[in-house]
């Protein structure tokens, strides 16, 4: 894995916090869908870029698993966090106290694989946190942009309720999951990986932009931006490919660093 350009504590912390922000302001007519947006890619490539750090350790087939397991964990914090906003009536906390239950499940999980499973890996705990934090703010970030609107209420009705949330976990492990698994190997590149990340983040937002065509009066909107997106992250992803592959092919050696994806 080569040498990060940009500090996972920025992308982690700009995540979070913006992603609150546009969560905060996807009520806006007409303009929220687009924060709906934001947020959701800002979790999708939080997600990835947590992956890759995980992914360097060398785990296998424990890299998707992982996945696939924290993404469940956030679905739960997300329902949870819903629920407890109810019952106290505090309806405008929902996204801070899905992390906080995500971050408390996830610290639990790492708990587990440490002293249970003896996984011994140094950011395992952090990583996990992380990972279960960035897929409640894109399952949220989804929701959000399904019923235009940040209301409790509408989300709980529109997709908690009838299941449809599901689909949001399913999209949510394919969005994060995937970009590390295409681009991994010796000179796994961050640029690269996380271009993928942007534009699979582009493409599962066309399939929920359709979906709020039963709450939406701007759907097209919302499919017009996340098709210009993904076109956009597309083309950045094949020009970083292209870039690496004539590095190899210049030169004719297989990068140094081929050993534990270090």
């Amino acid at each position: 894995m080569a040498d990060d350009l940009i500090p996972s504590q920025i992308i982690i912390l700009s995540s979070i916090v913006g992603g609150l922000i546009c969560i905060a302001l996807s009520s806006i007519p007409v303009v929220g869908g687009i924060f709906s947006i934001i947020a959701t890619i800002l979790g999708v490539i939080c997600g990835t870029n947590t992956l890759r750090h995980i992914g360097k350790y060398s785990l296998g087939t424990g890299v998707p698993s992982i996945v696939y397991m924290l993404t469940a964990a956030g679905l739960v914090s997300m329902i949870c966090g819903v629920m407890i906003s109810r019952i106290i009536n505090q309806n405008l906390l929902y996204p801070i106290f899905s992390m906080i239950i995500a971050l408390i499940i996830a610290f639990v999980i790492s708990l587990m694989c440490t002293h249970i499973f003896k996984i011994q890996v140094e950011i395992l705990r952090k990583s996990f946190i992380t990972l279960t934090i960035a897929t409640v703010i894109s399952i949220i970030g989804m929701s959000t942009l399904i019923v235009s609107s940040s209301d409790i209420m509408l989300i709980y009705s529109n997709v908690i309720k009838n299941g449809l949330i599901i689909i949001l976990m399913i999209l949510s492990v394919m969005a994060i999951q995937n970009p590390y698994n295409s681009c991994m190997g010796p000179n796994e590149d961050q640029y690269r990986t996380l271009s993928l990340s942007l534009s699979n983040a582009f493409l599962m937002l066309i399939i929920i932009s359709i979906i709020s065509i039963l709450n939406s009066s701007y759907w097209y909107i919302y499919i017009i931006i996340s098709i210009i997106g993904w076109l956009v992250s597309f083309k950045l992803y094949i020009k970083y490919t292209k870039q690496q592959a004539a590095l190899i092919k210049w030169s004719g050696l297989w990068p140094n660093n081929d050993e534990g994806g270090i």
